[in-house]
């Protein structure tokens, strides 16, 4: 094997950088490093900087860092983008069979330190195929992973050589630059998302670890992967049948499986080196986002739960979602959040939306996803920035600035207001706050396998429902169906289970156990439990819920010490689901249908067309104070009466009194 690498001694300007970054370490606080890794509920909350792909923008980092952004994820990678353009800034590091030449990653962490002396890095490694791998002379069966991720995740010699690539590049940024790396984060797969784009096609590789993973499940041999006729196949309508389409249930699941499978090989061959030294992340899990046409159980991410769960992976990331980012939207979450949360792991919140002075349109002149719904102006802006800031700063994430491919925030209005919003985080992120939600949605990726995935109507159940739930006013929380069993419910007073289709007497079991006690209103949407043991039959929902399968408007029946609600029409609006809400019992913060976050120490308001608001507060605050303008807003009192600008986004604090009775 040929390993060149560059010389393995900092220069002499590298030295001086350094005795500069140790000499500021203590000023970068404990809100950026935070307790040891590893532990649950322990990675840092990040307030980072993405380096543009494909151009390093010096100027821009040194902007950041004059903001106080101290953390920077950068993208040593070896692939092109599906938008045409490098990942990377500088060349490749993986540059043939076992050769690699690690000069050019150590370029750009050079780079980045001129720049920012002060930099802790998150550094990317880049698991795809190189240009050159599917086209090595000889080769027979390589494919190129960052397009079919499903046909290459089971081929051994790929997984061999990247795991390898992958230990080298470890060893030589852990002895090189290890004291300035903070976190890394694994890439693979279409857009480094580890979403497979082949649709479940054959190859040889696949082809036998389907055989290996279905004999093990107890299966008779398959022997081939099923054609597309059949894995398509949904013959109850929208549903696949749990009898006769089993074929195509078991390797949809398979196929998510392998993709969940490949992440933990990989996780594990990189615990072998940083072994938990600092954190290690990916994106994975997008249950909400990837519920549309065409892309659910297509793209490999429902084994999320399993993954989740690795001890070799301490946090994931995802962008905020593209459906309803506009200024006015509510942005969203693409994965179930509070699921990871209480797995105590970490999540970074992407803020990847266009910019007015972005370039957005690439060699290929194709746009960026997101290029449509970007904001007009700096006041937009900096009003759907503010949104995704006070979002994060809510619920407890990290969040990083995306520069995606360059001149993002070349707008020094914009760029202040960034800086603002750093200094809050500063302050206000270490601040403890309880969640305060009283509703909360579970959404069940195992009945993803029982779905159409083609079907215009999968949008409808997760994808769209987002925006309903964002304006309705009050906080909600987003978990996995499999969470029931460890989530404290006894906040919560209403319940919705937006896609509940398949349920076992296990699952019933626990529903009733758990949820359909307290005084409580469950909400069901279209077809809940009509799967049940294995079977399909539209009376299955009936027993759930108390009402028909089919039965249109909103169905209520009181129950045993709970209030069932079926709506067959799946998508539920703001207005709806904000009634419902009031009807079980649940506090409701805003009057209008606007984007809102809540916990016990803060509120926020995003709204479009801005004016006259009130919130209305569960219990008296001492003082709420509106963190972007500074004004005193409130005193003593559980009505905050304000006024937001057209757009705008309001983030309040409300300051807790120890002498005082906020009750009274």
């Amino acid at each position: 094997m040929t390993i060149c690498v560059s010389p393995c001694h900092p220069s002499a300007s590298l030295t001086r950088i350094f005795s500069l970054f140790f000499t500021s370490l203590a000023a970068v606080g404990a809100g950026l490093f935070g307790p040891a890794p590893g532990v649950p509920g322990a990675e840092p909350r990040w307030f980072a900087y993405r380096c543009p792909y494909g151009v390093f923008e010096a100027e821009t980092l040194r902007q950041f860092a004059k903001l106080g952004v101290r953390v920077v994820q950068i993208s040593p990678l070896n692939t092109l983008s599906s938008l045409g353009e490098p990942y990377s800034p500088f060349p490749p590091s993986w540059i043939g069979p076992g050769q690699y030449d690690f000069s050019p990653v150590d370029k750009y962490f050079e780079s980045v330190l001129v720049a920012h002396p002060q930099a802790q890095i998150i550094c990317g490694i880049d698991l795809n195929t190189p240009v050159w791998w599917p086209r090595l002379l000889g080769a027979m069966n390589r494919v190129d992973s960052f397009c079919e991720l499903g046909r290459i995740a089971a081929h051994e010699r790929w997984r061999k050589e990247t795991s390898d690539y992958l230990r080298a590049f470890l060893r030589h940024t852990e002895s090189r630059w290890g004291q300035v790396i903070c976190a890394y984060t694994l890439f693979g797969g279409m857009t480094l998302e580890w979403q497979d784009q082949s649709l479940g096609q054959e190859s040889p590789s696949k082809r036998a670890a389907w055989r290996r993973w279905a004999q093990a499940q107890g299966m008779p041999d398959p022997v081939d992967i099923p054609p597309m006729s059949l894995r398509e196949r949904a013959s109850r309508g929208f549903f696949r049948d749990p009898v006769d389409d089993i074929l195509a249930i078991r390797y949809w699941r398979f196929s998510n499986w392998l993709i969940g499978d490949t992440i933990l090989f990989f996780a594990r061959s990189a615990q072998e080196v940083v072994k938990h030294r600092v954190p290690v992340g990916t994106f994975y899990g997008y249950l909400w986002e990837h519920a549309i046409p065409g892309r659910i159980p297509y793209e490999g991410h429902l084994d999320f739960e399993r993954v989740w769960a690795s001890g070799d992976l301490d946090f994931f990331m995802a962008p905020a979602s593209y459906h309803d980012r506009e200024v006015g939207g509510g942005g969203g979450y693409m994965l179930c959040v509070d699921s990871l949360r209480l797995a105590g792991k970490g999540y970074v919140h992407e803020l990847d939306h266009r910019t007015p002075s972005a370039r957005s349109v690439t060699v290929l002149g194709r746009p960026i996803p997101g290029h449509e719904s970007g904001f007009a102006d700096d006041r937009a802006a900096i009003a759907g920035l503010r949104r995704e800031f006070a979002a994060a700063l809510i619920r407890g994430h990290s969040l990083w600035w995306c520069n995606l491919f360059g001149h993002w925030y070349d707008s020094p209005v914009l760029l202040e207001a960034i800086g603002q919003m750093r200094q809050l985080w500063d302050e206000f992120a270490p601040v403890p706050a309880e969640p305060v939600a009283q509703v909360a949605v579970f959404a069940d990726p195992e009945s993803m396998y029982y779905v159409d995935g083609s079907s215009p109507l999968m949008a409808e159940f997760l994808f769209r429902q987002r925006a309903g739930l964002n304006r309705m006013g009050t906080p909600y929380e987003m978990y996995s169906l499999s969470d029931l069993a460890r989530v404290d419910l006894s906040r919560f007073r209403l319940i919705l289970f937006p896609n509940l289709f398949v349920v076992d007497e296990v699952r019933v079991r626990q529903l009733r156990q758990k949820v359909l006690r307290d005084g409580r209103t469950v909400v069901w949407v279209y077809a809940p439990g009509i799967i049940r043991d294995g079977r399909f039959e539209e009376a299955n929902v009936e027993k759930l819920t108390g009402v028909p399968f089919g039965t249109p408007g909103v169905n209520v029946r009181l129950m045993d010490g709970w209030r069932s609600v079926y709506i067959a029409k799946p998508n539920l609006p703001a207005s709806l689901l904000k009634t419902l809400a009031a009807e079980a019992g649940v506090h409701i913060y805003s009057a209008t249908e606007e984007p809102l976050w809540a916990n016990s120490h803060f509120v926020a308001l995003h709204s479009q067309q801005g004016g006259l608001r009130e919130i209305v507060l569960p219990k008296k605050a001492a003082q709420a104070r509106e963190l972007f303008s500074g004004a005193t807003v409130a005193v003593n009192t559980d009505r905050i009466q304000l006024r937001v600008e057209s757009p705008g986004t309001v983030l309040l604090y409300l300051e807790p009194d120890e002498g005082r009775n906020t009750n009274e």
